[in-house]
Order: structure tokens, then sequence, then C-alpha cells
């Protein structure tokens, strides 16, 4: 199990990168999010207590026994549940796409990340435009990252990202508009990883019983292992 563990230490890499820091200690790892839905504390053995004020735990296969026992008594209530998935990596049909290369793309990055994941009267959508926006403009030229981008007829539409540490591609920020949705652009970006990746090991998160989970195991991912979150009532 712990030569999957490389599958998380690629996705915090990506937390550190573009969602806030990560700090590990030998008892577990403790992830301070730019906003409060990315902060939890993952165990990394079944021997230490919470964190005082922690107030959301996320457990991994070798966070040891017993926890959801614990975390019940303790308030918190189950949550979401991560499921890190893997597919083979290699060649994919389709013409090789480049990453973006220009600030001006990146902006496009962002407001495609924007359109896909938060309607115009959410609350907090100006926050996240700006938030996105800084990451896309900080990260594209990371020489450990590639921002894709795809335009129909000169607007942006569908994005992805592909984060490398060691031998794991993660996937991540797999994005379409909606009026661009069912058009097969996805698709085409995660041809896109899949080239990247090749010799590698191929990855991405998705919650479990999501219509995302459907389609990338339809697309040959598997699951590795279950992520379950808690979290303390509001």
């Amino acid at each position: 199990m712990l030569d999957d563990a490389v599958l998380l230490d690629n996705h915090l890499a990506f937390l550190a990168a573009h969602r806030g820091v990560v700090r590990r200690t030998g008892a577990g790892i403790d992830v301070v999010g730019a906003d409060d839905f990315f902060s939890c504390w993952i165990p990394l053995t079944a021997d230490v207590d919470v964190p005082d004020g922690t107030a959301a735990v996320r457990l991994v296969p070798w966070s040891g026994e017993g926890w959801e026992a614990r975390l019940t008594a303790a308030g918190f209530e189950p949550a979401e549940v991560l499921v890190h998935m893997e597919a083979p990596a290699g060649d994919a049909a389709g013409v090789p796409l480049e990453p973006i290369a220009t600030d001006e793309d990146a902006e496009a990055f962002a407001e495609v990340q924007t359109a896909a994941f938060l309607g115009e009267d959410d609350p907090d959508v100006e926050w996240w435009r700006q938030e996105l926006r800084k990451m896309a403009l900080r990260n594209y030229r990371a020489p450990d990252q590639s921002l894709y981008l795809l335009r129909v007829d000169g607007v942006p539409a569908s994005i992805t990202l592909v984060f490398r540490t060691a031998d794991v591609f993660g996937i991540y920020a797999v994005a379409t508009k909606p009026a661009y949705r069912g058009r097969g652009l996805a698709s085409e970006l995660l041809g896109q990883a899949r080239r990247e990746a090749a010799g590698g090991r191929l990855t991405l998160q998705v919650v479990e019983g999501s219509a995302a989970e459907r389609l990338y195991l339809r697309l040959g991912f598997r699951p590795v292992f279950r992520s379950p979150h808690f979290r303390l009532p509001a």
C-alpha cells in the first residue's frame, strides 16, 4: 500500500502549489488551504490525537485502524469520499497538444475554471475568480506542471492540468464551460495527459459515487484507494 502513497504525494504537491500550505510531521499531514474547504489533517498513524482546532480529517489506508469510530465519537460527521484512481498511460488518439505559454492563455485557463465550477450567483465567485487567476499565472511556467487549454472558434472552452512528481502524473482541473460540454473536449485533454505520462503512473481523484467517477471508470481508470473525509458540523 505504501507504494500507492506516491499518488497522495502528488495530490499534496498540487495542493501546496495551488491551494495553500502542506506541513508534514511523523504523526500526520496538515493541509492549510486558501479556502477552509481545502483544509484538513491527515493522520499517518493510529496512536496520535487530533490536533486542537482541527475541523476536518481526511483518512488514508495507512492512517491506521479505528479512526472512523474515534472521529464519530469526537463529533465529526462523514463527508465526501475521494477515490484515488489510476489509468494506463501511453499513446492516445488525436493530435498532441502544447501547454499554454502566455499570460493571456493563463488568464483564459482561469476563466474556464471559474465558469465551469462556479455560477455567477455564487457568493464567492469573485474571490475564486481572482484566486484562480493568480494561481494560473503563478504556475503555468513551473517545470513540474503543464496547463492545457482548448478553444472553440477562438473562445476558451475546456482545460486540464498535469502535475508531475517523480514518475507520477496527476490530472487536475478537468473543466469545460457548460455551453461546450458533450463535444469530447475533456476526452481530448485526457488523451494528452496519457501521452505526457507515458512511462509513468497517471492518476486523479474524484468524489465517490459521482458522475465523474462513472465517466473515469468508463475511460479505463481503476480505483486504487479511498480517502474518507470527516468534518465537524458548522
